[in-house]
């Protein structure tokens, strides 16, 4: 956790020390009074808390904010098939901290239905899982979630124009993910299928919305390193070395 992640943007912030956040505050960063914290409101400014009280029952944060800044999310709409929950919460947890603007996850041929049915998907545990790839990132805009019962469904929702898509294939794609031309000013939609990959009427479908297949080598990966590996290629051109802080 690299900065504290909070839904309402207050002067004050008193925790529990039973609260998971003070925990990691007291017993893994070892505050002290006065020391200085990082934190966020939630799709707005970044800010610094003051440790203003400490005791056996409260920790207690009296909060600076700072100037907005732009939203740095990322203009990349990732689509990827439902998998097991412990796949799933490693990739909305990666691809949040590397600034995806969009997850659709959706229920695939070759998928198990049981999947949607976890706790991570009826609970708000997703939700949270997202918010930790924020905090990592010491980012504060958080990427959408929405999920679909189809492939098809997933692909209803997209814009009809101004969108590059491809979706990742180890069989039929014709061409490695390394070779497709874009820029930082084209919207991607990147779309993987579940652990077991997509059917031939999945393919079709993407086909049909203008998809490209393409493939990331001979080995097979995992979902959620495939995800990533796949992300690190198109996100190379939204990517610069010019990288300011907040003072």
């Amino acid at each position: 956790m690299n900065l504290l992640l909070l839904e309402q943007k207050l002067s004050r912030l008193c925790l529990s020390r039973k609260d998971h956040r003070a925990v990691h505050l007291c017993e893994v960063l070892r505050v002290k009074i006065d020391d200085e914290i990082d934190l966020a409101h939630k799709n707005g400014p970044r800010g610094k808390g003051t440790v203003s009280i400490l005791s056996e029952e409260t920790l207690e944060l009296t909060i600076r904010w700072l100037p907005p800044h732009p939203c740095d999310l990322l203009p990349v709409h990732l689509v990827v098939g439902f998998a097991r929950p412990q796949t799933c919460r490693k990739i909305l947890e990666q691809a949040s901290a590397l600034g995806v603007k969009k997850f659709s996850f959706f229920q695939a041929e070759k998928g198990d239905p049981s999947y949607p049915k976890s706790r991570l998907w009826t609970s708000e545990e997703w939700s949270e899982r997202i918010d930790r790839g924020v905090e990592q990132a010491f980012a504060t805009f958080v990427p959408s979630c929405e999920t679909y019962g189809s492939l098809l469904d997933a692909l209803g929702e997209l814009e009809n124009e101004g969108l590059q898509r491809i979706a990742m294939d180890n069989y039929e794609a014709s061409a490695p993910l390394s070779v497709v031309k874009q820029n930082a000013e084209t919207s991607i939609v990147l779309a993987l299928g579940p652990e077991r990959g997509w059917s031939a009427n999945e393919r079709e479908q993407l086909r049909s919305h203008r998809f490209e297949l393409r493939h990331l080598g001979n080995r097979v990966l995992r979902l959620e390193t495939a995800v990533v590996a796949s992300l690190s290629v198109v996100l190379k051109d939204y990517w610069t070395t010019d990288v300011s802080e907040d003072s």
